[in-house]
This record gives structure tokens, C-alpha cells and sequence, in this order.
């Protein structure tokens, strides 16, 4: 029995000096979780990228926003106006959406992230809104003008009534 005792404590102190299984799994799980954001990777793009807005007509202009991500379940785009703070504008892995809202003066940036957690910021699509005194008549076509100020295009040359 004395020498089974010191066998055993020994024994039972390796046992116990190791490190915890619930320890191990939660370290196994931050690394998996960590690693799947930095696998992740992901597209956006404004379609135009500078909205031009005749302010003589509206005061508002649009874009599209389309992106897409891999390596991610879902993603959110989120809105910065003028560098402020950030507004949610879309949460899905891929889609388009029109900003009908543009305004002139104005920078958006549309910031695309991983996930819902907002903290993987993968990629950024940037729109300036550009505001131009243009008149209330047109587009005209080709030949054709609003030279009478009665917003009526008319074939170039004709008499104004």
C-alpha cells in the first residue's frame, strides 16, 4: 500500500495539472470564429458613383448598391453620411438596393460587413452627390433644345412662338 499510495497522487496531480476540457473547447471556439471572419471577403459597388442632380428639376438623385460576400452567412452594408455616424441601409449575403435619396453636396459612403457583429469591415463603395442648375425642359433628343423658355423642346432653328 505504500507504494500504490505516491503512484496514485502522482498520478492524480498529471490528472489534474492539464488543461480544463471546457478551457480547450472555448479557446477552439473563439479560434474558429475569428478565423471564419478572416476567410471572409466580399464586393460592393454604386452604379453611378457620382449621382448628378439637376436642382432645377429635384432635389434628390439615385444609385444602385450591389454586393455580395463569400465565406460569410449574411452580411449588413451600412450608411455613413458625411463621415457621421453609420446608419444600417441592407443585411443579406448578396442583393442590390436603390438610394433614391442622394442629395447634392453630400459624400455617402455605403461600408459592407461580415456577418452581423459589425466589426469585419470588408470592402467600401463611395457616392458623391452632385447638385447642377440645368433648367426644367429635357433631355431633349438629338437637334432638339429648350431655347424658347417655355420647358418644350424644339428643333434647333425653328421660331419661338
Amino acid at each position: 500500500m505504500k507504494r500504490i499510495l505516491p503512484l496514485i497522487l502522482t498520478a492524480f496531480a498529471l490528472a489534474c495539472s492539464g488543461p480544463d476540457y471546457q478551457d480547450q473547447e472555448g479557446r477552439e471556439d473563439a479560434s474558429l470564429a475569428s478565423s471564419e471572419a478572416q476567410l471572409a471577403s466580399g464586393s460592393i459597388s454604386a452604379n453611378p458613383t457620382t449621382v448628378r442632380i439637376n436642382l432645377d428639376r429635384t432635389n434628390t438623385g439615385t444609385t444602385n448598391i450591389c454586393w455580395s460576400v463569400s465565406g460569410a452567412s449574411t452580411a449588413e452594408v451600412w450608411l455613413s453620411l458625411n463621415g457621421q455616424v453609420e446608419k444600417l441601409f441592407a443585411r443579406a449575403p448578396s442583393g442590390c438596393q436603390s438610394a433614391t435619396w442622394i442629395t447634392a453636396g453630400n459624400v455617402f459612403e455605403f461600408r459592407l460587413y461580415a456577418e452581423t457583429a459589425h466589426t469585419t469591415l470588408l470592402n467600401t463603395a463611395t457616392v458623391i452627390g452632385e447638385g447642377y442648375h440645368g433648367g426644367v425642359c429635357g433631355p431633349c433628343a438629338a437637334n432638339y433644345s429648350c431655347f424658347c423658355g417655355d420647358n418644350v423642346c424644339r428643333r434647333n432653328g425653328t421660331l419661338c412662338p
